[in-house]
């Protein structure tokens, strides 16, 4: 695991990363959207491309109501409590 400092708190905090599983088999993979452009065209390709080389449990996506800003609590509570890895998008 590796720390970073992470920005959207008012003040930097010291964090770290989580535990990265062996295989995506059997595990629930949700796959976020943060708003930016094209962002859901890389999720789709990546979503693509876990069907064909794992056997996730499930894949479940969802979307942030803006880039600008972290996600919302509910949103984050709903996916620390469905999901066993996330795959965050970013493009333009």
């Amino acid at each position: 695991m590796a720390d970073y400092l992470d920005p959207t708190d008012s003040v930097a905090v010291p964090r770290q990363t989580a535990r990265r599983p062996a295989s995506l088999d059997g595990k629930t993979v949700t796959l976020l959207d943060i708003s930016k452009a094209k962002g859901d065209h890389l999720l789709d390709r990546i979503e693509e491309l876990l069907r064909e080389r794992a056997r996730p449990k499930a894949i479940v996506r969802r979307k942030k109501p803006t880039f600008a800003r972290p996600a919302p609590d509910p949103l984050r509570q709903e996916i620390v409590g469905a999901t066993d890895v996330l795959i965050e998008a970013l493009a333009d």
